[in-house]
């Protein structure tokens, strides 16, 4: 555990705390070059974010699948297994503790934020597309793989490989902590704290069944997302509405009070920070 605690005071220290005073405060070089590279890609682009939306939509909608193409899910059940680690852990919790630290002015940041993040995603995405590896032979015959590692190594060349093996074993053990870490934790004490029911029958009960889902490959984590991430996004957006609507008299001076705090430096950092 100390070697750990050491490993993320680093990270904090050359990471996230080193950048630039502005305003009393500091923001950091991350957070920078983040904002700065979704920044020119938008401009790059031609604000693909906008122009392409049509498009984008009509293909997650499935306009464009063929049964026929390489791969082992459909264009639908690609976005909806991407957003079913979302909405829990981005849309509640990452913004509750952005608002909590940042105040109000953190909002403004988010959409800022999600707005030139969407041309970085859309590059990210095509270059995942481009430098796929189509398997023909063996037992993954007919199955695709791709992601950052693929096209490190494949677009930068041979001599970054060292770099897409870095970032695969980096991964990894995100994969393991800042997402599935979060979630079973929050189920398993959220479990305890209402129902009395022990951590260790909630965690059993959750690694059985996502060990059920995730065992059966990607196509089956595809089948189930399709499912559940609709019925997710549909909850999680009629309650956003039910709790406006019993506001609604707020809605206007919350927006003046984001818009007033929004230069703040410390809400566009503390966002970043705990996103």
């Amino acid at each position: 555990m100390d070697f750990l605690q050491q490993v993320i005071d680093f990270l904090t220290t050359y990471v996230v705390e080193i950048g630039i005073p502005v305003g009393g405060e500091n923001i950091p070089f991350m957070v920078i070059i983040l904002l700065g590279i979704g920044m020119y890609l938008t401009l790059r682009l031609g604000f693909v974010q906008v122009t392409r939306l049509r498009h984008g939509a009509a293909v997650a909608s499935g306009k464009y699948d063929d049964p026929d193409d390489e791969g082992d899910v459909t264009h639908f059940q690609a976005l909806t297994t991407a957003l079913s680690a979302t909405v829990g852990i981005g849309n509640i919790a990452g913004v509750a503790l952005a608002i909590h630290w940042g105040g109000p002015g953190a909002l403004f940041w988010m959409w800022v934020t999600a707005a030139v993040g969407m041309a970085t995603k859309y590059s990210e995405v095509t270059l995942a597309q481009k430098y796929r590896v189509h398997e023909h032979e063996g037992e993954w015959a007919g199955t695709v793989s791709g992601g950052p590692m693929y096209y490190i190594e494949r677009g930068l060349g041979p001599n970054w490989k060292w770099m897409a093996v870095v970032f695969a074993a980096l991964l990894g053990i995100t994969a393991f902590l800042t997402g599935n870490g979060i979630q079973a934790n929050t189920v398993a004490d959220n479990l305890e704290t209402q129902f009395s029911i022990p951590t260790w029958v909630s965690g059993l009960v959750t690694s059985g069944v996502v060990a059920a889902v995730i065992l059966g490959g990607i196509s089956r984590i595809g089948r189930v997302t399709s499912v559940l991430a609709p019925v997710m996004a549909i909850v999680y957006v009629l309650g956003a509405l039910i709790v406006i609507i019993m506001n609604i008299g707020e809605v206007g001076p919350t927006f003046v009070l984001i818009f007033r705090e929004a230069f703040n430096p410390t809400a566009g950092v503390f966002h970043i920070k705990t996103s």
